[in-house]
């Protein structure tokens, strides 16, 4: 799929521990803040079983293959500021994880989201690169880069906001034990996911709708896109998404207070 603009990966499934993750469990030893002793980054999957909370997240995606189907026309935008539209409008907090490339391709949307107080903004790295190799068509980053990319995106994501976290999340959700090695010195935490909407490349929203409120369990966290072209349907999915988890129960929650 290398150079088709298929690039986000998170399509496919639900990301799975590799060797040499430390997953933070809940509820946490120690006490709220604490974390299992290891040389890796902590890796998150979903937060405590105990409170019916639910974090939806949404990635953008950008490569440079992506970059050049827009100068070219091919592609008319990889912004779904209607996804934005509906969480505001709904009054749903939200987490996104923004790739840097995407970033400085749309800078106004990322000015808006990082400036509404209901919203957190996290990285997806800053060249859309795979951490390891076969993910999803993605190009491969070499292992002596991969730190210096993740500290990339979060100082672009810093002339946007002074309060950016420090959660990433690898593109396509692809790591292994040598990526969590080279990135430890960034001093991040990795947030994959355990609710898989579907929404990329989905054409179909009542399915996207149905198989995100299907997976969802107390803590979930759930992985959404705002890259339009390549994930049309989010917004039209996304009221009854919100309605359905809601009636259901649940309070959508940013990572931050999901984690807390």
């Amino acid at each position: 799929m290398a150079g088709t603009g298929r690039v986000s990966g998170a399509e496919i499934g639900a990301a799975e521990p590799v060797p040499g993750t430390t997953i933070l469990r809940f509820p946490q030893p120690g006490g709220p803040g604490a974390r299992p002793r290891g040389t890796h980054p902590v890796v998150i999957f979903h937060g405590p079983r105990s409170r019916r909370q639910i974090a939806l997240t949404f990635d953008s995606n950008m490569t440079d293959a992506m970059l050049r189907r827009l100068a070219d026309g091919k592609v008319k935008s990889y912004a779904n500021a209607s996804v934005v539209d509906e969480l505001q409008r709904s009054h749903t907090p939200a987490t996104f994880f923004l790739a840097g490339k995407w970033v400085e391709a749309y800078p106004q949307l990322t000015r808006r989201i990082a400036a509404d107080p209901d919203f957190e903004v996290a990285s997806h790295s800053w060249a859309h690169e795979g951490f390891r190799g076969k993910c999803y068509g993605l190009g491969t980053i070499g292992r002596a880069g991969m730190a210096a990319d993740v500290e990339r995106s979060f100082q672009v994501l810093g002339r946007y906001t002074d309060h950016a976290t420090r959660y990433f999340r690898f593109p396509g959700g692809c790591y292994d034990a040598a990526a969590l090695d080279a990135i430890a010195p960034v001093g991040c935490t990795v947030v994959e996911y355990d609710d898989v909407s579907g929404d990329a490349f989905g054409s179909n929203p009542a399915r996207i709708t149905a198989d995100t409120v299907r997976n969802a369990r107390p803590g979930s966290i759930v992985v959404l896109h705002i890259t339009e072209a390549n994930a049309p349907e989010t917004a039209v999915a996304l009221p009854a998404i919100v309605k359905r988890l809601r009636a259901e129960g649940y309070r959508l929650v940013t990572l931050g207070d999901l984690l807390a």
